[in-house]
Formats: C-alpha cells, sequence, structure tokens
C-alpha cells in the first residue's frame, strides 16, 4: 500500500479521485499541523505550488525523510523552488492539463491590447464616442508577426490559434526542431532579433534562473514601439520595472498581464492605472474543473513508480523512484 498525502484536500473531487486508485492510501491535510502529522506515514506527496509557502517547505524538507516522490497539480513550481525543495526526491508537475484555456486567455488579451479595447472600455465608462481617435491605433493581427517565448504545450496552443488570424509566428525556445503552427523556430540567442521583427510578443515560458527577466530592458529596446506584449506565465520573467518605464513612455504600445512580479497586485501599483494596460488576476486556467485530468496525470505517474520506470513530466531530481 502507497500513502499519499493530499496537500491541500480541499477538492473533495480530487480526493476520492487519487483514492479510488489501486494499491493507493489517501491522508488529507489543510493545515500545517496536518500536514507534519501526514509526512510520518507518506510516501508519495500531491500538492499545489500555490500552498508550497515557506513554513510548509521547511516543514516537508524537515519530515519528508519517508516521501520518494512529489507530483504537483500546477503547473509552475516556481515557488516551492524559491522555497526549497528536499533533495533528491524526483518532482513531477501537472503541465500542459490546462494549455488551451491559458492560450484562449493568451488570445483574448492579445486581442484585447492590439485592437484597444482598454481605451474603448475605458471611453464607454465616460460615455464617450472615440472612433476617430483610437482607430488609428488599432491593429490587426493579419499578417503580423507574433514572438512566442515558451514553446511547451501552451506556447504551442497561442501559435496555433494565431494561426487562425493569418500571423506569421516565429517561436523561441532552447530546442528548435521545428514545430506546426510556427514559420520559425529560433534559439534563445536570437532572441533580440526576433523581437525587432515582433509586432506581438507572448511569454509562456517556465520560469527559472535562466528565464528571469528575458525580457529586460534591452528585449524591451529591441521591440517596436507599435508592439504590444502579453504574459500568461510568470511575473518574473519580465523586468517590470523596464516594462513601466517603456509603457509610460510609449516605447511599447500596450501590456496584457495575467500575472505580476507580486501577486496579488497592491493596491495603488501603477499596473492599476496605466492607461495601455490590461491586468487580469491570474485567471488563464481558469473555466472548468480540472480534476479528471490530474487524476489522469496522477495515476499514469503512479503506475511508472509502482513500475520503477521513469516518472513523466520530471521537473526536478532524479528521474526514478521505486515503491517499497
Amino acid at each position: 500500500m502507497t500513502n499519499v498525502l493530499l496537500f491541500p484536500a480541499r477538492n473533495a473531487n480530487l480526493v476520492r479521485g487519487v483514492a479510488g486508485l489501486p494499491g493507493i492510501a489517501v491522508s488529507p491535510a489543510n493545515t500545517l499541523d496536518e500536514l507534519r502529522q501526514g509526512l510520518a506515514s507518506a510516501d508519495v506527496l500531491l500538492t499545489s505550488n500555490r500552498v508550497y509557502e515557506a513554513e510548509a517547505a521547511r516543514i516537508i524538507r524537515d519530515l519528508g525523510r519517508r516521501l520518494r516522490w512529489i507530483q504537483f497539480t500546477t503547473s509552475g513550481i516556481d515557488k516551492a523552488i524559491a522555497n526549497g525543495l528536499p533533495e533528491g526526491i524526483p518532482v513531477t508537475n501537472a503541465a500542459g492539463f490546462h494549455a488551451r484555456r491559458v492560450a484562449e486567455h493568451a488570445t483574448m488579451l492579445l486581442l484585447s491590447v492590439a485592437r484597444r479595447q482598454f481605451e474603448t472600455a475605458a471611453a464607454r465608462l465616460r460615455q464617450e464616442w472615440i472612433r476617430d481617435d483610437v482607430a488609428p491605433r488599432v491593429m490587426s493581427l493579419e499578417r503580423r508577426t507574433l514572438v512566442i517565448v515558451g514553446l511547451g504545450a501552451i506556447g504551442q496552443q497561442v501559435a496555433r490559434k494565431a494561426k487562425a488570424f493569418d500571423m506569421r509566428v516565429i517561436g523561441i525556445s532552447r530546442e528548435t526542431a521545428p514545430l506546426e503552427h510556427f514559420d520559425d523556430v529560433r534559439p534563445r540567442v536570437e532572441l533580440l532579433r526576433s523581437l525587432a521583427e515582433a509586432d506581438a510578443l507572448v511569454l509562456t515560458a517556465s520560469y527559472d534562473a535562466s528565464t528571469h527577466h528575458i525580457i529586460d530592458a534591452r528585449a524591451i529596446a529591441a521591440m517596436k514601439p507599435t508592439a504590444v506584449l502579453v504574459n500568461v506565465a510568470r511575473g518574473l520573467l519580465i523586468d517590470e520595472a523596464a516594462m513601466i518605464e517603456a509603457l509610460k513612455a510609449n516605447r511599447l504600445a500596450a501590456a496584457g498581464l495575467d500575472v505580476m512580479q507580486t501577486e496579488p497586485l497592491p493596491a495603488g501599483h501603477v499596473l492599476w492605472t496605466l492607461p495601455n494596460v490590461i491586468v487580469t488576476p491570474h485567471i488563464a486556467g481558469a473555466g472548468g474543473d480540472s480534476t479528471d485530468a490530474i487524476v489522469e496525470i496522477f495515476s499514469g505517474n503512479y503506475a511508472r513508480f509502482v513500475a520503477g520506470q521513469p516518472l513523466a513530466k520530471l521537473v526536478y531530481g532524479p528521474s526514478t523512484a521505486r515503491a517499497q
């Protein structure tokens, strides 16, 4: 019997779905005290990046001596990495399970900033008809160049949707093999050259040391002043101060942001009030129950875990861990 500690365990459907797998005993934990107690007998931790705060991370490192695998229910694990994961334990994520939703949200933001929705929405509140003023700044996506940084499941879905608008799509990634829906795939060393061609930039890359501020002042300076930026990945991919300066100076036309450097975005922050910015509260993955997809990902990896096979969606640590 494999003991699986589920933290948090507020989703009753997820608890039932995991408990229904053969050979598994589920221990739910919703508080730090319950986490401490459950780790004493846990072989596997099923958790979320959202709850992996500093104290939870310390407890897991100190008391998770029996753990042999950690599975995240989220794609991102940046908070967990920052707060410290246990050494020598395989860590897997749920990358790709909500790629279509995130790509849909990215496309919504792209259309909104390209067609100046932030201006027309503000004018509506003023009951002001601004057609002659705003029309010259509206950008059609047709035959425009889109640069996508990060070519995982989300980036590929964004590219697929962009092709429906007849865009030219350039991908930036570590890997440069050709991909469907991309006109060109380039290495990261060609980022600046690619940004100079971009009418729009969409960020879908995972966050780590190599992507910290990948869009910095130099990258922003390489872009056209008419270009727009969309971020549905992580706030720290962008040098936020440099982006804000460029938006204020109209050296960057607009930004659609679902993620910020600090979340929740503090009251009084300039991003709330910049007239050429659309902010959404980290909801790109919302729009339905993801429980079945998470259970499916966990079930597949559990079968590999029992068999001592390499785990899928590995993001940290060794590739295999055999159940006792």
